[in-house]
């Protein structure tokens, strides 16, 4: 049985969002490894934040071991704390197992954490990102294998409200699913649906149309080698410049 500090299945990756005149720093705890994005060094409160969440979780985890390795929603207690009812409430509108949401929703309890030291934050677990920013900013979309690696740049508008950005990598020919929702932990689960559905055999349409049904998904890039599909109104740039404007159609490079 794997070690209850292995709390999740840790992303060794993660997009390159260019966020001008930020201090950056990372905050590593056991597998929990989150680069900030802030207008100050807040790497101590940060600490602090992720060794409280672990707490919660792993304690969560030691009474009730289920819940770790489930493959799908199940029934948790009313003793569960928040991170771990956010978690859920995440896996469930995709049915997705629970712990693959939870680097997510660390990244969410963490950003949201830092809400009253600054007012503009990005935080990264991995592929999964928490991020308020009243600024646009460029999302370099990871998907190592494929040569649109970092080539490809989701332009993003000032957003009023916080959101989401998560990109999962399913393999199999599917180099990166990247999705944006209302929360990293949304995003997370909806992006972690869309991959293992293409790696099951459905095709991009079918997943695209999927998604057009979930009000919670603000767009989605599907990346396959050199081929790309995007859903939702969404400005991606490829390295030349040249916009890629899309209304949920498929798109080449």
């Amino acid at each position: 049985m794997a070690s209850i500090y292995d709390i999740y299945e840790r992303k060794n990756y993660r997009n390159r969002i260019r966020f001008d005149h930020a201090s950056s720093f990372e905050v590593e705890v056991r597998e929990t490894n989150l680069y900030v994005q802030a207008q100050s060094d807040l790497s101590a409160k940060v600490k602090d934040c992720v060794f409280r969440y672990r707490y919660q979780i792993e304690e969560y985890l030691r009474q009730h071991p289920a819940f770790r390795e489930a493959a799908a929603p199940i029934q948790i207690y009313a003793s569960a704390p928040e991170i771990v009812r956010y978690s859920d409430l995440s896996s469930r509108c995709t049915n997705v197992a629970p712990m693959s949401c939870m680097s997510a929703a660390i990244a969410d309890f963490v950003g949201r954490d830092l809400a009253g030291d600054s007012a503009n934050v990005v935080v990264s677990s991995g592929g999964d990102s928490f991020i308020r920013c009243s600024a646009p900013l460029e999302v370099y979309l990871h998907a190592a294998g494929s040569p649109l690696h970092e080539r490809l740049v989701l332009a993003l508008p000032p957003l009023k409200r916080p959101f989401g950005i998560s990109t999962y990598v399913p393999g199999r020919g599917i180099h990166a699913v990247t999705v944006i929702s209302r929360s990293a932990c949304w995003a997370s689960a909806f992006a972690r649906d869309v991959g293992d559905r293409l790696v099951r055999g459905e095709s991009s349409r079918a997943v695209l149309d999927r998604a057009q049904g979930f009000t919670d998904v603000g767009g989605m890039v599907i990346i396959a080698g050199e081929r790309i599909v995007v859903g939702g109104d969404m400005v991606i740039r490829s390295a030349d410049g040249t916009d890629l404007r899309s209304s949920d159609r498929e798109k080449s490079a």
